[in-house]
């Protein structure tokens, strides 16, 4: 008799209603990962990025050390893998609690990098969470940014200081998008730059993350590689000479000096439209 009635519900429209979403569940929940010394109480860019996404976005900061120097709390190495691991873990806490939530992600500099490696996990299947899950992801000045990334602004001939994922962003990819002061040395270092390379590997492998290590074994590969396809030993002597160091020191300081690194408030990668408006349109849009 029950079950009759059950069927009956059914075809008049009365059968039982999916479980509603727990009060509170924002639609899009923002990790926003600040840059190397910048923290929760004080996100730098990423609380311009972020501000006024609207009533159904939540937005989080996420709390790392933020250092990269062996003199502060933690050396770069471990400093993204901690701001990795966090982002990671408030994601999953979230969609634990509501599973119709979606996860945007977003980083500056080192947070660009953090942000980056869990959208790379998410994406070609590593993670917890699955690529559906996320709405979309931004980053600016992304020190592993890749030719294969999905560029806002003008075209670039390099690519990130700590060289690309090797696996990229897998399904996450469409959802994607990377933005790169040309003059940025972090996220915009020419390939035959290779002490800068070098500095910049070894920034990323300091205190390794065991997730990536194939990630590290590609990137010294690839710099291996490079330098001997274009001259051989010779080609590592010359660019280890002091001339080219110092060349490339120069160049180095004359970046830092620029001001490009900090200059995302003001770059515009469309007429009109800056870099940091328009990592914020793209955020409020996701809602």
């Amino acid at each position: 008799m029950l079950a009759g009635l059950t069927a009956v519900g059914t075809l008049v429209g009365l059968a039982p209603r999916a479980a509603a979403a727990p009060p509170g569940c924002p639609k899009i929940y923002v990790l926003a990962v600040p840059g190397t010394w910048a923290n929760g109480a004080s996100p730098g860019i990423m609380a311009q990025v972020t501000a006024g996404l609207g009533p159904e976005t939540a937005v989080r900061f996420v709390g790392y050390d933020a250092t990269a120097f062996p003199w502060e709390k933690a050396i770069y190495g471990k400093s993204k893998a901690q701001a990795v691991a966090n982002t990671k873990g408030l994601a999953l806490t979230m969609l634990r609690r509501c599973p119709g939530t979606r996860i945007a992600l977003t980083g500056y500099s080192q947070g660009a990098d953090a942000a980056g490696d869990v959208a790379s996990e998410i994406g070609t299947g590593r993670a917890a969470i699955r690529p559906g899950q996320v709405a979309g992801v931004v980053l600016l000045s992304d020190p592993r940014r890749s030719k294969r990334d999905n560029l806002i602004g003008p075209p670039l001939s390099g690519e990130g200081s700590g060289g690309p994922r090797i696996d990229g962003m897998g399904w996450v990819l469409p959802r994607a998008f990377t933005i790169c002061e040309p003059a940025d040395l972090y996220c915009n270092v020419p390939r035959d730059y290779y002490v800068t390379r070098i500095v910049g590997y070894l920034a990323e492998t300091s205190d390794p993350t065991p997730s990536q290590v194939g990630q590290y074994q590609a990137e010294a590969g690839a710099i291996l590689s490079e330098l001997l396809t274009r001259g051989g030993p010779g080609k590592i002597v010359e660019e280890l000479s002091n001339a080219r160091v110092r060349d490339q020191i120069v160049q180095f300081n004359r970046f830092l000096q620029s001001g490009a690194h900090g200059n995302y408030a003001s770059f515009q990668v469309q007429p009109g439209v800056t870099a940091v408006e328009w990592a914020h349109r793209f955020l409020a849009g996701l809602a």
